[in-house]
């Protein structure tokens, strides 16, 4: 019962702002009347607004799914949670990578020049420190980065998700606006903003958990390094 509340939970937190999403383009597309819609609106625009509050929701559990939380912990096997903690981090960067650049196309295509806003700013900001995270994360082994290095890479990601959230409700058409969205995604920061400050501690010290492993090259390939630093290797619930 339990695996079955938190999934229809996690199913139903994006489909709120995605819902809003689309009464905001039916709004939007019905002002224009009987004129042409332009098409980099359809191709471009929307689908980058959409692409951001997915991805700015999957951004979140990804943080929750490597939290150790009491309720997941006691649901899930650790090493299950480490995998979809993994998989919704790929997604999740995906679709705010695409709404980065989607969004930057569509003030070329519509203005000729990409006009910048502190609001704009910071989500640039956020995104570049995504990209850093993601590259230290993925790419651990290969560049050898020592354990110092990763854990600077790894403190850094922690400010993605405010800056993100700054950037949503000071230029964003959806969550911009009094509306059930923005006070999903405050409620969504106050939670992070705990879930942050623990693990930011815990990384200070050095310590990533009970019987967790200190992310280190490896001559076997068996472990497998997420994002969050820890490894599932043998680990069982």
């Amino acid at each position: 019962m339990k695996k079955k509340l938190i999934l229809a939970l996690a199913v139903a937190l994006p489909a709120i702002p995605t819902f809003e999403w689309i009464l905001s383009g039916v709004r939007d597309f019905s002002a224009f009347g009987d004129a042409d819609v332009p098409l980099s609106l359809i191709v471009v625009y929307y689908p980058a607004r959409v692409f951001a509050l997915i991805g700015f929701v999957l951004m979140f559990y990804q943080f929750l799914l490597s939290a150790r939380l009491p309720i997941l912990e006691s649901t899930y096997k650790r090493a299950d949670l480490i995998k979809r903690h993994r998989s919704v981090g790929k997604i999740g960067f995906i679709l705010i990578l695409l709404h980065g650049l989607l969004m930057l196309l569509s003030d070329l295509v519509d203005y000729g020049t990409i006009a910048f806003s502190v609001g704009k700013l910071l989500g640039i900001g956020a995104l570049f420190l995504l990209i850093i995270a993601v590259v230290a994360a993925w790419w651990f082994k290969p560049l050898q980065f020592t354990l110092k290095t990763w854990r600077r890479f790894h403190i850094a990601a922690f400010f993605v998700f405010p800056l993100a959230f700054f950037h949503a409700i000071s230029i964003g058409t959806v969550a911009g606006q009094v509306s059930a969205t923005q006070v999903i995604f405050g409620v969504f920061l106050v939670v992070y903003l705990f879930v942050a400050v623990r693990k930011i501690l815990a990384v200070a010290r050095g310590d990533t958990g009970p019987g967790a492993r200190k992310p280190q090259p490896r001559p076997a390939a068996k472990s497998v390094l997420d994002a969050s630093g820890e490894s599932t290797e043998n680990e069982k619930k």
